[in-house]
């Protein structure tokens, strides 16, 4: 699996130019070995990616391009930070009040407006935030949904695993990625069937009796199996108990999404770090070093600590096993780039199985008999975790069994 980077187009004449860009998108999905359905998806978001670059007004040139692999794809939008004072109240003024922007509003003009700042504040932006910000909102006012029907329609929005702005002074880059992990399944592929209710969680309020209380809630909107009630009632109940040993300090959010075949339990968490928190965390860290991550919920707890940390965030994690390391992070960490260039962490339990299954030796039999005793590595498909700066993302992938 070779980590591949297309070539950059410059967009300045968008007409004369987006044939060029479309032959470089094809190449792209040729060379990263992409193939059937997951072709035709990476290949509509850069449609709406370079829809995107057409319609941002006052921009002189637009950089184009797409790195990642058969596994993660991301496609990058630059532009130079240089939009005209007036053009920029106008375009500002246009995405507030709801009009077309560039031919089209909702999310999409949602989109422009980031490219069409009023100040040259350095920010960042991210779909992940965005929707989590209306799913509170949701959760607040049940008639507040025009926003997120319009998050619901939009191609990219629906395509796309996470979109990031980031806003500076001298620049505006957009990443839009894409997760095509097999074990996502229908997750990666199609609309859920059934989203419920969110409930929230943060580690000031830990009350694990509420949180499985919510579960059984959420569980009861999905109308499924009394058996599958019962295995994803027992997959909540070992999420929580890893929340609950979690060091740091943390606001999350959870809820599920039914799919045909499948169901996802998805949390979504941030955290307030600071200097002084991120020192205290580290000493915490540095001190269970040596200690033993307790089952796979614990190394998938260090993996989120780690990784909010930043140390080369989860790929220095190691567990002594009849006297020998095995490397649980790295082990499981997928997604990156050769050169490092790509911050956070993604990490999968499937990876992290299929790579234990080349070592060797006494420890690696340990760690099979912990991976064997879990009751997540047996009910799960997958558990994939994705951390990028204060933010973390758990998905745990089970196959409905009716």
């Amino acid at each position: 699996m070779s980590y591949v980077r297309s070539e950059q187009i410059t967009i300045k004449n968008p007409e004369n130019e987006m044939g060029r860009a479309y032959e470089t998108v094809d190449a792209f999905i040729k060379d990263a070995g992409i193939t059937g359905k997951t072709a035709l998806r990476i290949r509509l978001l850069s449609e709406e990616v370079l829809r995107l670059a057409r319609s941002i007004i006052g921009c002189e040139e637009k950089l184009f391009r797409l790195e990642g692999d058969n596994r993660v794809v991301r496609i990058y939008l630059d532009a130079a930070n240089r939009i005209d004072k007036d053009k920029q109240k106008e375009l500002m003024s246009v995405s507030k009040s709801g009009e077309n922007i560039g031919g089209s509003g909702g999310f999409f003009g949602k989109l422009i407006s980031l490219f069409s700042s009023d100040d040259y504040i350095e920010s960042n932006w991210s779909l992940k935030d965005y929707e989590d910000e209306l799913r509170r909102r949701r959760e607040e006012d049940k008639y507040s949904q025009e926003s997120w029907e319009n998050l619901e329609r939009s191609v990219v929005a629906a395509i796309a695993d996470d979109i990031e702005v980031g806003i500076g002074r001298q620049k505006i880059r957009m990443i839009v990625t894409k997760d095509l992990s097999e074990s996502l399944g229908e997750a990666s592929s199609a609309a859920p069937e059934t989203v419920t209710d969110c409930a929230f969680v943060n580690c000031r309020k830990a009350d694990e009796k509420q949180f499985l209380k919510d579960a059984d809630r959420l569980i009861k909107q999905m109308d499924v199996s009394q058996k599958d009630a019962m295995h994803l009632k027992l997959l909540v109940e070992e999420v929580a108990g890893m929340l609950r040993t979690l060091t740091l300090d943390y606001e999350a959010m959870f809820w599920f999404e039914k799919y045909k075949h499948e169901c996802c339990l998805k949390v979504s968490g941030k955290t307030e770090m600071d200097i002084m928190k991120k020192k205290d965390l580290i000493d915490i860290s540095s001190s269970k070093k040596n200690s033993a991550a307790k089952g796979i919920m614990g190394k998938i707890g260090d993996v989120i600590e780690n990784g909010l940390l930043n140390y080369e965030e989860g790929s220095r994690l190691s567990q002594m096993y009849g006297g020998a390391c095995v490397d649980y992070g790295s082990m499981g960490i997928y997604g990156g780039s050769p050169d490092s260039m790509v911050p956070g962490v993604m990490w999968s339990l499937r990876d992290y199985r299929e790579a234990l299954g080349g070592v060797e030796g006494e420890e690696a039999r340990e760690a099979w008999d912990e991976l064997e005793r879990s009751i997540v590595a047996s009910l799960s498909g997958d558990v994939l975790v994705s951390v990028k700066k204060d933010r973390m993302d758990l998905t745990v992938v089970y196959k409905l069994k009716g």
